[in-house]
């Protein structure tokens, strides 16, 4: 063994720490967009068990309702939050991300039990 006093060579590629808080989003993005499916068949089921939906799926009357287009909005808005959650790297981008897919699909959820009304 030899006493050299030399010290190695800093490594070019910074050391940082695991990205605990982005692991954590990522599953949490995934958790609410799994839990999403089964929220909207409730919602569904919900809306079907109203007077008007019955009205209106019986005798055409009290028709109204939100347009799709809107519906169509808030999905695409949640999946591309959910994409750029599960993909980008930094965490302000991933956080707001993350709160963005959450307000889409509880846009989305509010305009499904507004229906018929």
């Amino acid at each position: 063994m030899s006493n050299d006093s030399r010290t190695r060579a800093a490594s070019p590629v910074p050391v940082t720490p695991p990205d605990v808080e982005g692991a954590r989003l990522r599953k949490r993005s995934v958790l609410w967009a799994g839990l999403f499916l089964p929220a909207s068949l409730l919602a569904g089921i919900l809306v079907l068990t109203r007077e008007n939906t019955a009205r209106c799926l019986t005798y055409g009357e009290a028709c109204d309702g939100t347009p799709g287009f809107l519906y169509l909005a808030s999905l695409a808005i949640g999946l591309a939050a959910l994409v750029t959650v599960q993909s980008t790297s930094r965490p302000d981008v991933r956080r707001a991300a993350f709160w963005t897919q959450l307000g889409a699909e509880g846009v989305f959820l509010l305009f499904l039990l507004t229906a018929f009304s």
